[in-house]
């Protein structure tokens, strides 16, 4: 038998002297979500340590778990581990716990979190904590009686720690990925219903179905009714052929050389008059590649996607490029009829967060990632098929410019609008004027300038505009309350999710 020292066993027993002062703690962690945000800036070290919470939240989570295994163990007579080691690892989870909540607090005082699940999952932190606490309680109280007592009750805390523990990490992951996280990949017995029919391919046309697309995506952000850099439109066949104040004709059917829609993606990507333009998404070969057949061939609106799957040029690529366009179209449809599948079928990765938004009427909210990532204008488009559902959406923090706002704008049923701390100027907020139920805007900790911020005038079912630590003037401010007296303008911190 191993020597135990005579200072480890005073410690020990100092230990279980005081064993009492947990009682304390499982007591007075349960008060800790009485404390609400005061809804002022918090501190720069509050955010700085308050970040560390996901890092630091996973350590005790598994010394939790191992010590109930330990307990069955050796409650089944499976194994023995000593209960020195097994009293170690419950301190440590408990330590783990109360830094892990203490951090969480700290991220949920900045603001950033709130809502429903932050609470919950903030409850369910404190009752763990607190749990854990008690456990390690009754587990020196049973090491000084050895009372089978105390022991069946050290264990049921001991599973309830766990059970709060589940809880707790489930609350967390639909914070960070959505409240669908643990479900939404389990098999059902009731697949939905596909009665999805694809557009006939000898009814598909070259400019309205594949051409319009692609514009879409990579050019429209720009050119369109509400935004006509160099004075051109690009959003109807008559709008292209009009032109922009470019002294070359924008589209010349038959001709190449002097369509200049054609010449300025064919540019270097270096060139200042290369489009789209730089940190924007260029055309792929297979792009260009129809958008030259289909100039070559006159550029006509009402050509045939089948004339050109008989060109030898055309033919290797065009089956994909109508599968993966009638794939967004199939998608849009499904989406609509079953909305939890098409937040699954949508979602890429952890650039950001899709859930359902309760107050919105079976719509979705969209959100910013946690940990933050980059979020960038062109991944707005993985989105494109949902922009009709989505009635909230916040995009804090991210690498948007006012060119996204053309595709938020396309967003028919938003209702809630968050922009803190992204790029933009309000050169976009023009393309906001035409949705109808949009009631909230932040704007706070933005470079809006005071011109560009009276496009709001012109949103109106705007209801509250934030504007907190920003440059527009008062003047600015002032000319707003009284042109829309029914827009309320906050220039505190609003909330965040």
């Amino acid at each position: 038998m191993q020597k135990v020292s005579p200072s480890f066993m005073a410690f020990k027993k100092n230990v279980i002297k005081y064993r009492f002062v947990l009682l304390f703690i499982a007591v007075g962690v349960l008060f800790l979500p009485q404390i609400q945000p005061t809804g002022e800036e918090a501190p720069d070290f509050v955010y700085f340590f308050g970040r560390f919470h996901p890092l630091i939240i996973h350590f005790p989570i598994v010394l939790v778990f191992l010590v109930l295994v330990f307990e069955l163990l050796k409650r089944f007579n499976i194994g023995a581990v000593s209960a020195n080691l097994t009293g170690s690892i419950l301190a440590i989870a408990l330590l783990g716990s109360l830094v892990a909540v203490g951090l969480g607090f700290l991220l949920f005082y900045t603001g950033e979190y709130s809502g429903d699940i932050m609470q919950q999952h903030l409850w369910g932190g404190v009752i763990l904590t607190a749990s854990l606490a008690l456990a390690c309680f009754l587990f020196l109280h049973n090491y000084k009686s050895e009372s089978s007592g105390s022991y069946l009750s050290y264990l049921s805390v001991l599973v309830f720690a766990n059970v709060a523990l589940i809880y707790t990490s489930h609350q967390g992951g639909s914070l960070t990925h959505g409240s669908e996280f643990l479900t939404e990949y389990m098999p059902s017995l009731n697949e939905p219903e596909n009665d999805w029919e694809p557009k006939p391919m000898e009814e598909m046309l070259v400019f309205e179905d594949m051409i319009i697309p692609i514009m879409d995506k990579k050019c429209m952000s720009c050119h369109n009714s509400n935004k006509t850099k160099g004075g051109l439109i690009l959003t109807s066949y008559e709008d292209i052929l009009q032109g922009g104040k470019s002294e070359h004709p924008t589209l010349k059917p038959g001709d190449l050389g002097q369509s200049e829609l054609y010449q300025r993606v064919m540019l270097p990507r270096d060139d200042e008059k290369h489009m789209p333009p730089d940190g924007k998404v260029p055309l792929s070969h297979e792009e260009i590649t129809l958008l030259e057949w289909w100039i070559s061939n006159g550029a006509e609106p009402e050509l045939l996607v089948q004339e050109a799957a008989q060109d030898p040029q055309m033919q290797p690529f065009i089956t994909t490029f109508i599968t993966d366009l009638e794939n967004q179209r199939k998608a849009r449809y499904m989406q609509q009829k079953e909305l939890e599948s098409m937040i699954v079928s949508v979602s890429s990765g952890n650039r950001y967060k899709l859930s359902l938004d309760e107050f919105g009427d079976g719509r979705i909210a969209l959100s910013m990632a946690f940990p933050p990532t980059s979020f960038e204008d062109n991944d707005l488009m993985d989105l494109q098929p949902l922009f009709p559902q989505i009635s909230k959406a916040s995009m804090v923090a991210s690498n948007i410019t006012d060119d996204a706002l053309y595709y938020i704008g396309q967003m028919s049923s938003l209702r809630e609008l968050y922009l803190q701390q992204t790029k933009i100027n309000g050169s976009g907020l023009v393309f906001l004027g035409n949705l109808p139920k949009l009631q909230l805007l932040d704007l706070s900790k933005s470079a809006i300038e005071d011109g560009h911020l009276l496009h709001v005038l012109k949103i109106g079912s705007l209801q509250e505009l934030y504007l907190n630590s920003t440059q527009v003037s008062p003047e600015v401010i002032k000319a707003i309350q009284v042109n829309r007296p029914d827009v309320t303008i906050h220039l505190e911190r609003g909330n965040f999710f």
